[in-house]
């Protein structure tokens, strides 16, 4: 967190990105990719847009800044090649964007859980994506 955010602010931008990123369908991208003949969706690009500007819009816990920008990165990367409509970069950076995913969503569910008061058991996950 910032200095100027108080800790109800960063879980709400925290509670707002993460409606975003997790709205963007990373796994979705990700699995189309793998198909036999992919094909780019046209809105792929802009949803995967606003989730590099969800994370990188707040200040995240000093414990979640790698993973944002780490996912900011990699969101960015697959907005580019979207955008581009080149297939083979795409479905490169969407795998790599799907990983960054994980490893930004998970702990950050589970940091809110915790902010909570909510006991986390086994995948904190789960219950935001399915595979």
């Amino acid at each position: 967190m910032t200095e100027h955010s108080t800790p109800g602010e960063s879980v709400a931008g925290m509670l707002a990105a993460l409606a975003h990123i997790d709205g963007a369908g990373f796994h979705g991208i990700d699995e189309a990719f793998r198909k036999e003949s992919p094909v780019i969706d046209e809105f792929w690009s802009s949803r995967t847009r606003a989730a590099q500007i969800a994370a990188a819009s707040i200040s995240w816990p000093e414990e979640l800044e790698e993973q944002a920008r780490f996912f900011g990165a990699a969101a960015g990367q697959l907005a580019t090649a979207l955008s581009g409509r080149d297939v083979k970069a795409a479905a490169a950076a969407g795998r790599e964007a799907h990983k960054a995913w994980h490893g930004l969503n998970t702990p950050a569910w589970t940091y809110l859980a915790k902010t909570a008061g909510i006991q986390v058991s086994g995948d904190a996950h789960q219950p935001h994506h399915q595979h």
